[in-house]
């Protein structure tokens, strides 16, 4: 009788540990979003170690058997944990995700930040060169216009 006492104490921890599992992989689903089959594949792959675990803890401690107070020691555990520790558990990653979230959104803010700014700033020297350029391409037209309607003027005169 004892050792059976023991085992849904166990049991209970099982279904503890199993629901703070799930509560951890839904705050990474809150902090990075995610599309829905990879949510499914997730779950799946969730509930396939979920029975790899069950069963292993029953190989372990159990002998193998499977008895109905270790299946109810594990979801009265999950509903404890469900009810008492999973909520804080639950705040507390969503924190700890959300530190690294935080840190990597505002770095891509300030990254693109600053290359739009170096694209602001190097359309801004092309503007001016540019406005440079065709100063320069102006400037030396208008003096050899200048210098052909002197030509021309000198023409006129001595014709004359």
């Amino acid at each position: 009788m004892e050792y059976e006492g023991l085992l849904v104490l166990i049991s209970m921890g099982t279904g503890i540990l199993l629901v703070l599992a799930y509560e951890l992989l839904a705050a990474f689903r809150r902090a990075v979003p995610h599309h829905p089959m990879v949510s499914s594949g997730e779950d799946f792959v969730y509930w396939a170690f979920t029975g790899l675990f069950l069963f292993s803890v029953l190989y372990r401690y159990n002998q193998g058997s499977i008895r109905f107070f270790f299946l109810l020691g594990c979801f009265c555990g999950a509903w404890i944990g469900r009810r008492t520790v999973a909520p804080l558990f639950g705040k507390t990653v969503d924190i700890i995700f959300g530190i690294p979230v935080f840190f990597v959104k505002f770095s891509t803010k300030w990254l693109l930040f600053m290359i739009k700014r170096c694209n602001i700033f190097v359309c801004r020297v092309i503007r001016t060169l540019k406005t440079a350029i065709t100063r320069i391409f102006r400037t030396a037209m208008g003096s050899s216009r200048v210098e052909k309607i002197k030509k021309t003027e000198k023409q006129k005169k001595y014709s004359e």
